[in-house]
Parts: structure tokens; sequence; C-alpha cells
């Protein structure tokens, strides 16, 4: 497909999306929704494809949502609810992915393009990048599952403080509040994300795609749930390629060779 919004690439089993409006510091617009829904059906389908790098192009990562689209949202309440809601199934469907997504974070990740790189599995960022949530400072509340995702990595009150200053943090300090897995200087930040997501695209996908999925319903459910989900999950992956092979390579003394099946 020819994606007008983003630049998309597949190498060595990694999918990289490179968000692309850079004169607008790559903002969301109805486009680029239409483009990352496409690219994340196309992934899902590319047994080709295990692991997965989103970045930006240019000075930003994503500078949220464009002006004539929150212009538009605020023309009724149902227009409002239905957009909204369609930017919260993006972080959604990147949740739900079951292959490993890491973000790039190569500059400001504003509202809910800051949301947008917190959606990663794992999240890299260099040193000049900058995070967050200014909903306040228009009089709205965090989307894209903000009022979620931060209370999950930063804690409550820390969370509550970005939500209701609107202030902007570094990455030093995005990294101090669990925001950011690491930072690296802006020159290594691409190399360091595909590294990662070229050694996990060697590992076994269906497990780790269930390991995401489980780490995530955990979030919102008790020990018992978990531990059966964790039955369920092992259960079918006794049966897959990746584990004969893991236990072969385990029995050879051996690096193990896995393919994703």
């Amino acid at each position: 497909m020819d994606y007008k919004s983003i630049i998309f690439r597949k190498d060595k089993g990694v999918a990289v999306i490179t968000l692309n409006r850079q004169e607008t510091r790559n903002a969301l617009d109805e486009k680029m929704y239409d483009d990352l829904f496409h690219v994340l059906d196309e992934i899902e389908k590319d047994d080709e494809v295990r692991a997965v790098v989103i970045t930006g192009a240019g000075s930003a990562f994503c500078s949220g949502g464009h002006l004539s689209l929150i212009q538009r949202l605020a023309e009724s309440t149902i227009i409002g609810r239905e957009g909204v809601l369609r930017g919260n199934k993006l972080v959604m469907r990147i949740a739900e992915l079951e292959k490993p997504v890491i973000s790039a974070v190569n500059g400001a990740a504003v509202g809910a393009g800051c949301n947008l790189a917190l959606a990663g599995d794992i999240v890299i960022a260099s040193n000049g990048a900058v995070f967050t949530q200014r909903f306040v400072r228009l009089g709205l509340l965090p989307d894209s599952g903000g009022m979620f995702i931060l209370p999950r990595l930063v804690g409550v009150s820390n969370a509550k403080k970005l939500c209701f200053t609107g202030d902007m943090v570094n990455a030093e300090e995005a990294e101090r509040m669990g925001l950011v897995s690491k930072v690296v200087p802006p020159e290594g930040l691409q190399a360091e994300a595909l590294g990662l997501a070229e050694r996990l695209a060697k590992g076994p996908t269906k497990a780790i795609g269930l390991m995401k999925t489980i780490i995530n319903r955990g979030l919102s459910s008790d020990l018992a749930a978990v531990c059966e989900y964790e039955a369920q999950a092992q259960a079918i992956l006794f049966q897959t390629e990746d584990f004969r092979e893991g236990m072969q390579a385990f029995q050879e003394k051996r690096e193990p060779k896995f393919k994703g099946r």
C-alpha cells in the first residue's frame, strides 16, 4: 500500500513505521490515523514481521492531534466521542498486537503523540526528547489511553501531576519516572532501537506475543486470573515449533534458532 503520511519499511524481521508529516511536526490527522490502522493490519498478517519500531521523521516524534482535527471533534459531542474513540482504538491496536513494539522517541512527544509513544512495549528516547500531557492547557483531559497508561508507569501521584499541570519533562526525567526504558544520544537512537528490535525478532514470537498479552491483562486482573492465563498460554506454547527448537538447543548446548512458529 502507498502510505501518504508515514514511511514503512521491513528488514531482518523488523517493521519500521516512521511518522512523516514534518511540516506539522508529525501531528495526527485523519489521514495519519488511516495509514497507521492500515499498516498495523498489514503487520499483523505478515508472519515475516516479528518486531516493530515506531519513530518520527525530523525534529519531533509526534506533536499530538492536528488543530484541524481537534476543531472538528469539538463540533458536537457525538463527533467528539467517535473521534476520540478512534484515537483510543489505535493505542489499543498497538497494545493488542502480539508482536513487540518499540517506540523510538526522537523528539517532542506531545499530548496524543506522547500516549502513542507510551503505547509501545519498550520506549527508547533520544536525550533531546521531551514528553508532555498538554491536554489540560486546552481544557481537556488526556486521551489515547493516557489515563490508563500513565498511573501504571509512573504511579498515581506523578500521573496526576503530569495530567493536572501539562508540564514538559525531558528524557532524563522521563527515564527516572519510568516513562522511558533507556535514553541515548540522538545519533544512536535508531541503532539502539533497531538492534533491540532485531534481537526480539530472532526470539520465539508467539511466546513474546503471549507474554505481552498476559502482562497487559494482568494490569487489571488479579493473581488467580493471571495464573490461569499463564497456564492456558503455556499449554499452547508447548505445541509450537519454537518450543521444540528451544528444547533441542538446550540439550545440544547451543543457541536456539527460533522461527516464530
